[in-house]
């Protein structure tokens, strides 16, 4: 009788603090051994030699909404050394936030091939903040409102945004934050409009980096004042780094994501690729780029997410960039592109990629210590990432249902090349060996800081 079901033996086992020689041992979907010497004891060897044992990454940035919903882009997120995504379930006017959860648990989320949990984005706030008590019995503790699109009805203002705040933070969950001072770019697309300047290089103008960063500070003195836990989505801007990592030195529970786009590309890709590498908030300078990853270094950004928003490149081929849908296809090529960028040319260490792209999201919504960490108890989610091996991003190699993608031929470093979940083999040498419905949904236990 053996003592493991299955052993990863042979790797370096990457935590947030540490990088060791040992083996992983794994029993009922658990981990349940972290020591030297456990092959001899397992039913199963997974040889991880020459290559890092890691959490299995988790995206807690995800849209369904858009081109790939999550029974697609949980296929593409496995082949990219994921095991678990944190989608949007978007509350349409007219639909409780409620019943959006339940319509979601019951169509799309049960198709997924990953374990997944949720946030609720509240798209109708004059009608449903009241409403954000009941979803915390779905176990869901995470709302995204919007400071902006106020033209599409999305848009909370102070006064509601203070309310949804507030009553976040009493229930125990977190605010999320689409931070951008709406009305300013309201203006903005509208004044350009009115004078034809609607080519590529308006995009970026008409958003520019101060309605960001002052919305960001914004946000920060309202969650102050509610007492709530504030998530920060897909920041861009150097300012914002420096506002973050203030607030959080004063201990205010406020998490800063950025996303891989945003680590890699300036605004000067708009006019390279055009219209299908819009997204918003929109790329910014070289500063930023610099700015952000140090922000990862140093602890004032703590997640990365992908913002998998990828849509239909006839709906992308607007000459009336305004007309554009704003999103690209990321989640394939984050784990790789954080790695390469990050680890390989020596922006952050194996910890803090770690600590960025398993245990942080894991904690900040509720899903920490059953993910993002290897320790003795956890589900056995693991990526064997090998160093060795090069990647040329190429679009028919992908699995998004889109054929663009913001990174093709690029060269990597780096490949997932075994991932668990559960225990259970998710990729096996680039085969997906995973079925859409092997995902579980993942109720949200209390949020903790991020470390």
């Amino acid at each position: 009788m053996h003592e493991f079901d299955t052993v990863v033996a042979n790797g370096l086992v990457v935590g947030t603090e540490r990088v060791e020689g040992i083996d992983i041992g794994i029993r009922d979907g658990k981990i349940a051994a972290r020591a030297p010497g456990l092959a001899r004891r397992a039913a199963r060897v997974i040889d991880a030699a020459g290559s890092f044992v890691l959490p299995g990454a988790l995206d807690p940035h995800y849209h369904p909404q858009y081109g790939d919903n999550l029974a697609q882009g949980s296929v593409a997120a496995a082949h990219g050394g994921f095991t678990t995504l944190v989608p949007f379930i978007y509350a349409y006017k007219d639909i409780g936030l409620g019943q959006a959860v339940d319509a979601f648990l019951e169509g799309d989320g049960s198709c997924s091939t990953l374990d997944f949990g949720g946030h609720v984005a509240v798209l109708d706030p004059h009608e449903t903040i009241d409403q954000i008590p009941e979803v915390f019995a779905r176990g869901i503790s995470s709302f995204k409102l919007f400071m902006a699109y106020r033209r599409r009805g999305m848009m909370a203002e102070d006064d509601l945004l203070l309310a949804a705040m507030a009553k976040i933070g009493d229930l125990g969950g977190i605010t999320m934050v689409h931070a951008e001072n709406g009305l300013g770019v309201d203006y903005l697309e509208q004044k350009f409009q009115a004078e034809g300047n609607v080519s590529i290089e308006w995009f970026e103008r008409s958003r520019p980096k101060n309605f960001e960063f002052e919305a960001v500070f914004r946000a920060i003195q309202l969650a102050k004042l509610a007492q709530s836990p504030l998530y920060l989505v897909h920041q861009t801007t150097g300012e914002a780094v420096g506002i973050i990592g203030a607030a959080r030195a004063e201990g205010q529970f406020v998490v800063g994501e950025t996303c891989p786009q945003y680590l890699s590309h300036t605004k000067e890709i708009l006019v390279e690729q055009g219209p299908l590498a819009i997204c918003t908030p929109p790329y910014r300078n070289a500063w930023d780029v610099d700015q952000l990853w140090e922000g990862v270094r140093r602890g004032a950004i703590s997640t990365v997410g992908s913002d998998h928003s990828p849509h239909p490149r006839e709906t992308k081929l607007q000459e009336n960039v305004f007309k554009t849908p704003v999103g690209t296809p990321q989640v394939e090529t984050m784990l790789r592109v954080m790695f390469h960028r990050g680890v390989v040319e020596g922006r952050i260490t194996l910890q803090r990629l770690v600590a960025v792209m398993c245990e942080n999201p894991a904690r900040v919504f509720g899903l920490y210590p059953r993910k993002g960490t290897l320790e003795i108890g956890a589900d056995a989610d693991v990526v064997v990432l090998d160093p060795r091996r090069e990647w040329v991003v190429a679009v028919e190699d992908l699995h998004s249902s889109v054929d663009y993608n913001t990174y093709a031929g690029w060269r990597l470093v780096g490949e997932p090349v075994h991932t668990l979940q559960r225990g259970v083999d998710v990729l096996v040498g680039g085969e997906l060996r995973a079925r859409p419905g092997d995902g579980r949904f993942q109720a949200a236990a209390p949020v903790l800081p991020p470390l």
